[in-house]
């Protein structure tokens, strides 16, 4: 991939030392957010997979007084962003790269955790 086609890059929050990601297209570029808790919910229409997810914006150019971003539609956005985490799942995914940090839901669960024998 050359620099021209990158959408974006990974950049250290300075907030929370964390990875965020940094934009580089229009009308997006610059900003730099997090994405935060991802979930899927089945679409019953459709019986397909909707993936939920929050994010934070750490900074966006735009809001400085010498910047003022045109065209800047949250919905839009939301999905320009939506449509990243989406390839970036498939991209991890392929690589055996996706760890579920989410815990146990105990109204879901269908079995006991087995511990091992082995100490």
């Amino acid at each position: 991939m050359t620099q021209s086609d990158l959408r974006y890059v990974t950049v250290q929050s300075k907030t929370t030392g964390l990875d965020a990601i940094k934009l580089l297209e229009e009308p997006y570029s610059g900003i730099i957010f997090t994405y935060g808790k991802v979930s899927f919910d089945v679409d019953d229409p459709t019986d397909h997979l909707k993936i939920k997810f929050d994010y934070d914006i750490l900074f966006d150019p735009a809001e400085s007084p010498n910047n003022n971003r045109k065209g800047f539609v949250k919905e839009d956005f939301e999905q320009y962003i939506g449509d990243l985490l989406q390839e970036l799942l498939h991209q991890e995914i392929a690589k055996n790269n996706v760890t579920y940090t989410g815990g146990i839901d105990d109204e879901n669960r269908t079995g006991d955790i087995i511990e091992s024998d082995s100490k």
